[in-house]
């Protein structure tokens, strides 16, 4: 398949996710449906039970206040996530027509192109293999838990860490109007990640493809000018060949500006989402780790892996987006650039200037997005979870 078919089969692919929760990414006008306003109410019905069944639970013991709370992390996440699509709308619509719109136009320039276009896919389709399994194992595993103790155990447990006032999960009528009002936040919060990280890593992942095709024109470039370098050895004197390099230039600097305007375009877009999905997913593993370190709880072990792995999975990824950023910087350091003429190097200077000085992914203004800053903030987390079951805070 071309890789602008393959594009187009996975922009669907986020788009079909989408109209589940009521949410079409293609349309030009967006439309508030059923499903929409269901998607909405999902977040606002955690909120306001989660909150008010932590609020007494916490006064009858501080341990139950944190169990009530583990899932908090995925709220302000998942809100992020929907308040960013709802509100965003029409950006993010344009980006998915322009990755296919680049597909379509570079896949006609030859193999190379082809090829770094696929393996750009290839690291997408590679990322939403991974967190479709997590999503898909741990969401099943926290649906279907509280039925499998129930029918061998006996044992009566909530799907989310709250219970509805006024229904008791003792009775039976009580337990099964509870268990279907947490499916709906539950399913709904699944999709909703998988689709949120779906459209932020896939507009993250371009950076990289991006980066390999700038590498391939720059290539090109330094090719013809060392063929210039080449020709003075055999041609004779006042002879002239330009070798296409000022239009081989021309383009290259385009491309740059290109990249420079898409990097800032996807954190001017994404960058509320990437901070809150990180922040929030740091706060779930202590909440989960302190309540772990008193007692086995088994809903917030499996939404500790999913925080975990949730966050590993945004700090890699903004980790090789600053490869990629080294990647250009070192591809505009190597090329031949004496052999351009004066005002070919003047462009050559801005361009290697602001390859000097790529604005990176910064949390909030506090921290870059890197496996570095996974690294710390785990580290962080264990001591201060380690620091509230100790000390019973």
């Amino acid at each position: 398949m071309k890789p602008s078919q393959r594009m187009h089969g996975l922009v669907q692919h986020i788009n079909a996710v989408a109209q589940q929760l009521g949410l079409d990414m293609l349309t030009v006008k967006k439309e508030y449906i059923f499903r929409t306003w269901v998607t909405i109410s999902a977040p606002l019905t955690y909120a306001v039970f989660g909150v008010y069944w932590g609020f007494l639970e916490a006064r009858r013991h501080w341990l139950e206040g944190i169990k009530s709370s583990i899932m908090l992390g995925g709220l302000v996440s998942g809100s992020a996530k929907l308040l960013t699509i709802l509100l965003r709308h029409t950006p993010i619509r344009d980006l998915l027509h322009f990755f296919i719109k680049i597909c379509e136009d570079y896949e006609q320039r030859g193999v190379d192109f082809i090829h770094a276009l696929n393996f750009g896919i290839d690291r997408v389709y590679k990322i939403q293999r991974i967190i479709f399994v997590g999503y898909s194992i741990t969401f099943l595993i926290m649906l279907l838990m509280p039925l499998v103790l129930l029918f061998y155990k006996g044992i009566r447990i909530t799907v989310m860490p709250y219970e509805i006032p006024g229904l008791s999960i003792d009775s039976n009528i009580g337990y099964g109007l509870t268990y279907l009002q947490h499916t709906i936040p539950e399913v709904v919060g699944g999709i909703g990640f998988y689709l949120g990280d779906m459209l932020v890593l896939l507009a993250l992942n371009q950076i990289q493809t991006f980066a390999d095709i700038f590498q391939l024109k720059a290539t090109a470039l330094n090719d013809a000018l060392e063929r210039k370098e080449q020709s003075r050895y055999v041609c004779s004197v006042g002879e002239y060949k330009d070798f296409n390099i000022q239009a081989l230039l021309m383009d290259l600097i385009n491309w740059h500006q290109l990249f420079v305007d898409y990097c800032e375009l996807v954190e001017k877009i994404y960058d509320n989402l990437i901070a809150a999905q990180v922040f929030a997913a740091s706060v779930s593993i202590v909440i989960c780790l302190c309540v772990n370190l008193n007692e086995f709880d088994l809903i917030s072990a499996i939404f500790f892996l999913v925080s975990a792995y949730s966050m590993s999975v945004y700090c890699i990824v903004g980790t090789q987006i600053e490869f990629a950023y080294d990647q250009v910087y070192q591809t505009v350091s190597c090329l031949s650039w004496h052999e351009l003429s004066c005002e070919q190097r003047k462009l050559y200077m801005m361009m290697l200037q602001r390859a000097q000085n790529m604005k990176i992914i910064v949390l909030l203004g506090i921290t870059p997005l890197s496996l570095g800053t996974a690294l710390q903030a785990s580290e962080l987390d264990f001591c201060f979870g380690n620091l509230l079951a100790k000390n019973n805070i």
